[in-house]
């Protein structure tokens, strides 16, 4: 193994086989921690560097005065994403340049790009910053209404208003709790804002990427199929459930991969991972949001569904090479994440299934601990993935999983 390196950004993954990846590929691993970020495990890093987030240029100065040996970055955060951009271009490696970055982490600024190349591929969107602004959205488009941050991920404080009094109610929530939770997850250097959007009724879909050092995307074979608590009759705004292998037709499958390429394109996207999320309706394919980064589930499904290692290929495009996406679907996969509908101290799991019976089980709430919508600003309780190759044992514990309640105490 040589001495050159490969930096993680801000904190690591614990889920990933990063180390194991690079270490195959001959280099080691460092990581450029949050120093405000405790309790992460670095032992199987090569090198930590502790890095302050919020005085980056200062900390770019002194990373230029260290011998890295850096050759690639990566990011699994979306809150480090721009600090990867400056200090990648910094050190002078293959990176999602700053403006471009900016785009895909402000959902704001990233429709405007959509309006200025290719406008029929987002809904009809405004930032407001008052009630008024809000309401005269409201009068010129109709309900129903999405109400989202601009720089927050996991549909937290995401918000449908069917009416001006949910509308009222969800703006004035908000406004109460956007500067807090921008401070919870680090969000450096941005002002807190939200945006209003037309709700577009349809299916929604997500589609992972690798866009190379010349802005082409390769796209993964596969579009993820998505159920939201909307779906299920909830009304929250998170994902309840993706999962492969996605029913749909060629032509509709041509048009998600189509929009997903505009979408790219519009961003400016380059030597970087993309992921898409769509929704497809009576107006065609539309772009919610697109993300730099792999992140999330996407490793997990592609890898089990697949066979294609999304961790390896993200490598790739961080050493300035070319990713190899080659794979065959071999077994059906569904990532179920649990919510309650009501805030409350978590108690338990009503008809939990045993967790040795699917691939992954983790219940992320301890006894007693508040938890409460996405909607509110919180994230899921419980995290479940059932892989099979028979069809008829997948749609069955699935269908078992579907039956999962989370349980609160008021």
């Amino acid at each position: 193994m040589n001495d050159k390196y490969i930096y993680v950004i801000g904190k690591p993954n614990t889920k990933s086989d990063l180390i194991g990846v690079v270490h195959a590929l001959g280099y080691k691993l460092g990581l450029l921690l949050d120093k405000n970020v405790s309790d992460q495990d670095t032992l199987h890093f090569d090198k930590v560097i502790k890095i302050d987030f919020s005085d980056l240029d200062n900390e770019i100065t002194r990373l230029n005065q260290i011998n890295l040996n850096a050759i690639g970055l990566l990011c699994t955060y979306e809150n480090y994403l721009l600090a990867k951009s400056r200090i990648g271009q910094a050190l002078n490696l293959p990176v999602l340049d700053t403006q471009s970055t900016k785009l895909c982490t402000d959902k704001y600024l990233m429709r405007q790009a959509f309006i200025n190349n290719s406008p029929d591929i987002t809904p009809n969107f405004a930032l407001i910053d008052s009630l008024k602004q809000a309401q005269d959205f409201a009068n010129t488009f109709g309900y129903p209404l999405i109400i989202k941050p601009t720089g927050l991920v996991k549909s937290l404080l995401v918000s449908k208003c069917n009416n001006s009094n949910e509308l009222t109610a969800n703006y004035n929530h908000a406004i109460a709790n956007i500067d807090l939770l921008y401070k919870k997850y680090n969000i450096f250097n941005r002002k807190p804002q939200l945006i209003i959007e037309e709700f577009i009724k349809g299916k929604q879909y997500s589609i992972a990427a690798l866009v190379d050092h010349t802005g082409t995307p390769h796209f993964c074979e596969g579009i993820v199929e998505i159920t939201t608590a909307q779906d299920i009759g909830i009304d929250d705004t998170y994902l309840y459930k993706r999962s492969f292998p996605s029913q749909l037709e060629k032509d509709i499958k041509d048009q998600l991969f189509a929009v997903a390429k505009q979408g790219v394109i519009s961003l400016g996207m380059k030597s970087t991972p993309a992921h898409i999320e769509l929704i497809y309706g009576e107006k065609g394919a539309k772009i919610i949001e697109i993300g730099a980064r792999t992140g999330g589930y996407r490793p997990r499904m592609y890898d089990y569904s697949y066979g294609i290692d999304l961790t390896r290929q993200e490598v790739r495009i961080a050493l300035g090479q070319l990713p190899e996406l080659s794979g065959y679907q071999k077994s059906a996969c569904a990532v179920y994440e649990i919510f309650p509908e009501k805030t409350g101290d978590f108690t338990r799991l009503v008809n939990d299934v045993n967790p040795s019976s699917v691939k992954y089980h983790r219940i992320v709430a301890k006894p007693g601990t508040t938890v409460g919508p996405a909607k509110d600003g919180f994230k899921a309780v419980a995290i479940i993935i059932v892989v099979e190759k028979d069809e008829k044992l997948f749609l069955q514990k699935c269908s078992e999983i579907e039956q999962i309640k989370a349980e609160t105490k008021q």
